[in-house]
């Protein structure tokens, strides 16, 4: 069931806030939570019924070694046994599921037999909850969070909002919310501002990045069967995908941080406005931002702090030094990110193009630090780094998108003019319905709307739309504000939106690109 789909806007989650509320404003509140839990494992039953045991599994496993862990928290060795215990259960568990069949598949292929393993499909959704459970057990280990029984536990887990694609989110940070009964007085502002949010996330979905991939899909498709396209056409699909992932991943994050909200659950925020940021790394702090969050904090941290002490003990110089201690984390975490994607070269390839980008920006950072501290960049600096960090991240959108690696490069041959300009000899076609004569004019809308109009959060930014929104509402200013108020013409404007979001689904619309993973 897709936060986009008929079944779930006008079904589902009108039974789950109608029955939450109903139970939650009454004396039977207790069981609120219980009720929460069924309809997150129905949500996730429409999708894989089968594996609906393998998460409750996962979670009274998970919450048991927790239990161990804060029962050993004086004894620092045993402590450690079980958290090493728990991490490699779940990281074995997601690496055998997910990538297992793949790696097995591909050495039998090379040596000719058929997969002793057969083509196993891995669970809907186990990343987000795996690294949800793994920090959960590292928190605990390090006394950040307590415990609160298996049931609130089983509601952070299992909440449907979040279950499926993120935002990956901290129990230190959620499920202290769950343990608060909602009040009578705020339940129609969170509703109501829930439901906005929802609606401009529906309409990135089905009206923008929907229609952007009824171009971007054909595209591709043509290049894997093995179509060269030229300079235009190679640049257009690359920056067409980028504008449907953007649309697509920004109006799921929004969609999913309304449908908290209509419960009266804040999320931390997943996306904000990452296109605009005028280096990588910045970049990557704003683009699923909880994925990144939990890199940074339970594996580049980690990778980090011991290399840079090896590099200390053996006194290497400074260069040296920021090889092992700043460069090489740092890559293998991008590395990282790319494969948590999928069992593909394709995103090995992503997440090392990245990595290196990655290390560039670093390496400029630590070559020009002195020079920046005691002169400002200009405006036309400024707008070039915007510029390079645009392009490179369009370009490493190509393995993300491409079926195959050779598709990859076919499109970055194109990208570099090795197949000519591509311009089309039958104007009319190309300016047709089928034709990719509209690519030019949508990239160009698509870049307006990124880089001149807020984000749904800085447009809800009267009514603290997410967590942390007091340190996030002032980075990255729009340029055209636009703040929602309470009255009868912003009804009005948000009820059209909403209509768009709802009739555009009528059209047709596709998965979020994010449920792949």
């Amino acid at each position: 069931m897709s936060f986009n789909s008929i079944i779930f806007f006008l079904g589902f989650l009108p039974a789950v806030v109608i029955g939450y509320y109903l139970i939650a404003l009454s004396p039977l509140h207790r069981l609120r939570l219980p009720f929460l839990i069924v309809m997150g494992l129905v949500f996730y039953g429409r999708a894989q019924i089968s594996y609906v045991p393998l998460v409750l599994a996962s979670v009274v496993a998970n919450y048991s070694i927790a239990v161990l862990i804060a029962r050993d928290a004086a004894r620092e060795t045993t402590k450690s046994i079980w958290l090493t215990l728990g991490i490699l259960a779940n990281t074995g568990l997601l690496l055998s599921l997910k990538y297992l069949s793949a790696v097995v598949g591909t050495i039998a292929a090379a040596l000719g037999h058929p997969s002793p393993l057969g083509n196993i499909v891995a669970p809907l959704a186990i990343s987000f909850y795996t690294f949800q459970q793994i920090s959960f057990l590292v928190d605990v280990s390090r006394g950040k969070v307590k415990l609160d029984g298996l049931v609130r536990y089983l509601s952070f887990v299992a909440f449907f909002p979040t279950l499926l694609a993120g935002p990956i989110t901290l129990y230190s940070e959620v499920g202290p919310q769950f343990g608060v009964r909602p009040e009578r007085k705020g339940v129609a502002q969170n509703l109501l501002i829930g439901l906005i949010t929802f609606s401009l996330g529906l309409f990135k979905k089905t009206v923008l990045a929907d229609t952007v991939g009824l171009w971007v899909d054909p595209m591709f498709a043509a290049i894997h069967t093995g179509s060269a396209p030229g300079f235009f056409l190679g640049w257009g699909a690359a920056f067409a995908y980028t504008l449907q992932i953007y649309f697509d991943f920004s109006g799921y994050c929004d969609m999913a941080i309304g449908a908290a909200r209509m419960l009266g659950i804040l999320l931390p925020l997943n996306f904000f406005s990452p296109l605009r940021s005028t280096s990588i790394s910045d970049l990557w702090r704003r683009w699923h931002m909880t994925l990144g969050r939990f890199v940074r904090v339970y594996v580049h941290q980690p990778l980090s702090i011991p290399l840079t002490r090896f590099a200390a003990e053996r006194g290497y110089g400074k260069w040296t030094a920021m090889a092992i201690s700043g460069f090489l984390p740092t890559f293998l975490s991008m590395l990282i990110i790319g494969t948590w994607h999928g069992p593909s070269w394709t995103y090995v390839v992503f997440g090392a193009m990245h990595g290196t980008f990655m290390c560039i920006n670093e390496l400029y950072n630590a070559l020009t630090r002195k020079k920046r501290r005691k002169k400002k960049d200009t405006r036309l600096a400024i707008f070039c780094y915007g510029l390079l960090t645009l392009l490179a991240f369009v370009t490493a959108e190509v393995p993300f998108r491409s079926d195959t690696v050779t598709d990859a490069f076919h499109v970055f041959g194109g990208m570099l003019c090795l197949h000519g300009l591509g311009m089309a000899q039958d104007w009319k076609a190309f300016w047709g319905p089928g034709g990719n004569g509209m690519v030019l004019p949508m990239i160009a809308l698509g870049l307006l709307i990124v880089y001149f109009l807020p984000n749904t959060e800085q447009i809800m930014d009267n009514v603290h739309p997410a967590l942390e929104w007091a340190k996030w509402r002032v980075v990255d200013p729009a340029r055209i504000p636009i703040r929602f108020s309470f009255t009868p013409a912003w009804i009005a404007l948000v009820s059209l939106v909403l209509f768009l979001g709802f009739a555009f689904i009528s059209r047709g619309t596709t998965k979020f690109i994010y449920f792949n993973f």
